[in-house]
C-alpha cells in the first residue's frame, strides 16, 4: 500500500515535554509509523512572550491516510493529550502541525499544507534539516538548508543532546 511522507512539527511548553512527546509518538503511529525524529531545541516563544520556553522538534511520519483525515486525527490527539491553548500563540501541552505531506500543496479553510509560516520558523526549520538538510519545499522552491539562511528572527538558544533528550519512541 503506498505510504504518505508527512513532516509533523511537535512543541510543548506545558507539563514534562519528554512525557508529552511519547504520548504524541504513541497515539500518531496507531494511525502510521514514525520513521525519523529530529533532535530536540528549546526556543523563546513566539507571539505571546509571557510564557515560559518551548521544546521543539519534528519527526518523519508515514501513513496511508489522505491529509484530511490526518489532521482530523492530530487533532483528536492534541485533545487527547489536553493541548489546552487557551489564545494564539500561547501556552500548550502538545501543539502537532503537518509541514509537509508528500511534495502537494493544499489550501482548505482549516488546512494548508505546506504549514503558511514553516519558513519563517526557525524552531521549526532546524529540526527538519537535522533529519534532511536537502528537502525541498514545495512553494518556496528551496531546501530546508537554504531556508534557515534567510532567516529574520531567531528563537531556538539550545539544542538538546540525544543523551540529554532521549525519548521512548512507540
Amino acid at each position: 500500500m503506498f505510504q504518505n511522507k508527512v513532516i509533523i512539527a511537535l512543541g510543548t511548553n506545558v507539563g514534562h515535554w519528554k512525557n508529552n512527546f511519547n504520548q504524541a509518538f504513541f497515539q500518531l503511529n496507531k494511525i502510521g509509523y514514525i520513521t525519523n525524529f529530529a533532535p530536540i531545541y528549546l526556543s523563546k516563544p513566539y507571539g505571546f512572550k509571557n510564557q515560559h520556553f518551548f521544546y521543539n522538534t519534528a519527526i518523519e511520519f508515514t501513513t496511508t491516510i489522505n491529509p484530511t483525515e490526518l489532521f482530523k486525527n492530530i487533532r483528536i490527539i492534541e485533545k487527547n493529550i489536553q493541548k489546552n491553548k487557551v489564545f494564539p500563540n500561547g501556552p500548550r501541552r502538545i501543539d502537532l502541525d503537518i509541514i509537509f505531506y508528500n511534495k502537494i500543496v493544499l489550501k482548505k479553510n482549516y488546512l494548508t499544507i505546506p504549514h503558511p509560516r514553516s519558513h519563517l520558523r526557525d524552531f521549526v526549520l532546524y529540526p527538519i534539516k537535522d533529519m534532511n538538510p536537502f528537502l525541498v519545499h514545495p512553494t518556496m522552491k528551496k531546501t530546508v538548508k537554504e531556508l534557515i539562511k534567510q532567516l529574520r528572527y531567531n528563537y531556538i538558544f539550545k539544542k538538546i543532546n540525544r543523551q540529554q533528550g532521549s525519548l521512548l519512541i512507540y
